[in-house]
């Protein structure tokens, strides 16, 4: 298997990962309990969230391969 095939693929688990603890805590936040700020909740889990599936699309775009 090409490398880019494997380093994508680690890429999609990274987002399941991020998406999943950023889901995560979105429902603790609004439901349970609030223990982050605003600012620091988006900061350290929404915007590195963005960036990991932004940067996995323009990959998967550049090696021809959608998501």
């Amino acid at each position: 298997m090409p490398r880019a095939v494997n380093e994508l693929k680690a890429w999609r688990v990274a987002i399941l990962i991020l998406a999943t603890l950023a889901i995560t805590v979105f429902c603790v936040q609004r439901f349970v309990i609030q223990i982050f700020d605003i600012p620091f909740e988006v900061c350290i889990f929404y915007v590195p969230t963005a960036m990991v599936i932004l940067f996995v699309f323009l990959l998967s775009m550049k090696n021809g391969r959608l998501l």
